[in-house]
């Protein structure tokens, strides 16, 4: 996959490590505005084992307000820009704002991670001008209008149908990228567990491609924490680490690309002993 002028190859599991800039987090690991702290953690996580950072300043949970371009630049172009300088790693962007990425890749992230799977139509022109990476995620709804782990009125209720739904709209959002510019091999999909989807749905993506591989790219999952892991184990969000580990396995052995995770230590053992099990298998 094409990461501004970077090249990662896509044959095993890339660890990506969650930098929340926001005080509105979910998971209460929000830095807001402090610089120092994020740096310090994003280097802290890279040691840990990080493929790469990701990097974002708005909140998707459940009742959250859009964050503003302003606000958003303010928190994370000065941190990316420091880790540039501090890290080797990748750096990716979490936002849905063409201007937001545009500030974010000249500062020196080469990856956008947009949750609204271009939703601005902006996006396209700017990735394809900074030639970087672009992950695509399903999400039926608007930023903050739902809870986690229901289903959106726009998706079938059916678990093979929903997850059917999930791939064709998916590969229409690729072929809409690529009309506007944006080559395939910069592109990644991303099935967007825990956003307007049922349990069972969640769980279908997670165990298995669902149809995804069919599109020929790079898949990109979050599971970390999540509210399905909450609904299946009933633990708080607090204590959802072995839920975690359980979903990072299974998105390993379905051969996700990307697994973006809060608890990098943990998880890089979890993904290291799954990749040797699928590595055993060949």
């Amino acid at each position: 996959m094409q990461l501004g002028d970077r090249r990662i190859a896509c044959g095993k599991p890339h660890l990506v490590g969650i930098l929340n800039l926001t005080d509105d987090s979910f998971s209460a690991d929000g830095l807001s505005d402090d610089v120092a702290s994020a740096v310090a953690r994003g280097v802290a996580m890279v040691a840990a084992g990080a493929d790469l950072l990701d990097i974002g300043a708005e909140s998707t949970r459940p009742g959250a307000e859009p964050a503003t371009i302003a606000l958003q630049c303010s928190r994370v172009v000065p941190v990316i820009a420091a880790l540039r300088q501090a890290v080797q790693v990748p750096l990716s962007v979490d936002t849905q704002k063409a201007a937001v990425a545009d500030a974010a890749l000249e500062a020196g992230a080469v990856m956008v991670n947009d949750v609204s799977g271009f939703g601005d139509p902006a996006m396209a022109a700017v990735v394809a001008r900074h030639g970087a990476g672009w992950v695509l995620m399903h999400m039926p709804h608007a930023t903050g209008e739902m809870g986690w782990t229901t289903r959106s009125r726009t998706m079938s209720a059916d678990t093979r149908i929903g997850c059917a739904e999930v791939v064709a709209d998916l590969g229409r959002r690729v072929d809409r990228a690529v009309a506007a510019g944006v080559q395939r091999d910069q592109l990644a999909v991303d099935p967007g567990v825990g956003f307007g989807k049922t349990l069972a749905q969640n769980l279908a993506f997670l165990l298995g491609p669902q149809g995804l591989d069919k599109l020929g790219l790079p898949v990109y999952v979050g599971p970390s924490r999540k509210s399905f892991i909450g609904a299946v184990t009933g633990a708080p969000v607090d204590r959802r680490l072995m839920g975690t580990a359980a979903a990072v396995t299974a998105c390993v052995l379905a051969g996700a690309t990307f697994v973006r995770v809060h608890d990098v230590a943990e998880m890089r053992e979890v993904i290291d002993l799954a990749r040797a099990m699928v590595d055993s298998a060949h």
